[in-house]
């Protein structure tokens, strides 16, 4: 049996409403979803936590007004295996770059990129 702990959690009104529609349409609980949520957050993140040389995934997408600075930062990078640059029927690019490296430079690159793009997530490969 799975022991849970409780706790309070303050949201904005948004995130709540968000989380609300979302715990309707998945037919679940909202200390399930908030469960999940935290585990997907947990472990993407603590793949970073020690240092190791790793290669994964990273996918961006970003407006084309932005497109030059992340040109500008994927050039600089030299972790760049391999690298798709695709347009979205919304209008957005989406990047789709397989990294090779060391972890803290794979953080930084997804770090650089999430701030100019609308969306960026780092998937580790198994190696």
């Amino acid at each position: 049996m799975t022991v849970r702990k409780r706790f309070g959690v303050s949201l904005e009104q948004e995130v709540f409403e968000e989380l609300e529609r979302m715990t309707k349409a998945l037919g679940t609980d909202r200390s399930r979803l908030i469960s999940i949520a935290a585990r997907e957050y947990l472990t993407e993140k603590l793949h970073f936590a020690r240092r190791h040389e790793c290669e994964g995934v990273l996918i961006a997408s970003y407006t084309a007004e932005v497109k030059n600075d992340v040109d500008k930062l994927l050039e600089e990078s030299n972790l760049i295996v391999s690298r798709t640059h695709l347009h979205s029927r919304g209008g957005c690019c989406v990047e789709v770059l397989y990294l090779r490296g060391s972890s803290d430079s794979v953080w930084s690159l997804q770090a650089a990129v999430t701030r100019v793009s609308r969306a960026c997530r780092y998937v580790p490969m198994c190696i």
